[in-house]
């Protein structure tokens, strides 16, 4: 178990992570690039479940239609794998909150809702709503993708343009949440979508001057612009975020922090769960060798250019209230920030 804590209160084993700008934390880097897609299918059977890769599509029901496959394609471009969850023909509030309850089984990076805020306001709400619970609650840190909806929130993406595509085709922003959701997924910690190019793309819908493209960014907007040659890339990857505390900064709206943060939080979780809990005996000499495995893993991330500044020092590991606890202080550095975050971990 898995989630993130205010006092030494937590009845259930596990690992428990704070991300906070003054407080810290990590393990061998997980794999990304897993994108939940929350579509209405033509074909097959509500609350069913699909997954599809650029090599396999086999999972697709029969009566599968291109359009169907559209967004699938948008987030292959830069997913690894798309889980579709069909919501059928129609996505009431009854059907999303079924839908919800089981994608707490399933791991992924990014949610995608492809629906505007103008008919599907609420059940956005309902999405950022859960996506948020399920990063404090139950330690899944994944980011959910929407358009048009200001969350001010580190955990969700706003999408605010449409694009034009090669084949004549204009996907609405609602629409290219797709393509953000499987670029965010794919990327890995170390990687910005700044300056990521959309592929087959020739425009976008609608185009931005320079104050209007500076304006959206300053909301949280998540924006596309076009050059001469019809090349369409990412303005900035950011998420919603807007207000800024002194737990959560400024540096908490980019998207690629956002990333090396969850990993560090998943490998964490994996490595304790994994190698430590009730396999390690809470006394020095087990303290000590949990914080080596530490060490180790951040200069691996250091090594990869995710972190930078980090010395063995920066590590420090003491026992918790209760005998079966270990509180761990780390001082990390985002390699694309000037300031460091403080990450307490809480194992028990």
């Amino acid at each position: 178990m898995a989630g993130t804590w205010t006092s030494q209160n937590k009845i259930l084993p596990g690992a428990y992570v704070n991300f906070l700008t003054n407080t810290a934390l990590s393990i061998t880097p997980g794999e990304r690039g897993m994108v939940v897609l929350l579509q209405e299918m033509s074909a097959g059977n509500a609350g069913d479940l699909y997954g599809i890769t650029v090599a396999d599509a086999s999972e697709y029901p029969d009566g599968t239609t291109d359009a169907d496959k559209l967004l699938v394609n948008e987030a292959l471009k830069g997913a690894q794998k798309v889980i579709i969850y069909n919501l059928g023909t129609s996505h009431t509030s009854e059907v999303l909150t079924t839908a919800l309850a089981i994608l707490k089984t399933i791991k992924f990076n990014t949610l995608c809702y492809p629906y505007d805020a103008a008919t599907y306001s609420e059940n956005q709400v309902t999405i950022a709503t859960w996506i948020k619970n399920m990063r404090t609650d139950e330690g899944i840190k994944a980011q959910a993708v929407l358009a048009n909806y200001e969350a001010d929130n580190e955990a969700i993406i706003n999408v605010t343009q449409g694009i034009k595509l090669s084949n004549g085709i204009t996907l609405t922003a609602a629409q290219v949440t797709a393509w953000v959701a499987g670029v965010t997924s794919g990327a890995n910690i170390n990687k910005s979508n700044t300056g990521q190019s959309y592929a087959d793309a020739i425009d976008v819908v609608p185009r931005m001057t320079k104050s209007e493209m500076e304006a959206a960014v300053t909301a949280g907007e998540f924006i596309f612009k076009v050059d001469s040659a019809q090349n369409v890339t990412a303005v900035y990857d950011i998420n919603s975020l807007t207000t800024y505390t002194m737990d959560k900064s400024k540096l908490f709206r980019k998207n690629r922090v956002i990333r090396t943060i969850d990993g560090i939080n998943n490998d964490i979780v994996e490595i304790f769960e994994s190698n430590y809990l009730g396999k390690t005996n809470n006394n020095t000499d087990g303290r000590a060798l949990l914080r080596a495995t530490l060490i180790s893993y951040f200069n691996e991330l250091q090594a990869m250019a995710a972190i930078q500044s980090f010395t063995a020092d920066d590590v420090t590991i003491s026992a918790g209230t209760d005998s079966d606890a270990v509180v761990i202080d780390c001082y990390i550095q985002p390699a694309d920030s000037v300031e460091k975050i403080y990450i307490t971990v809480n194992l028990s």
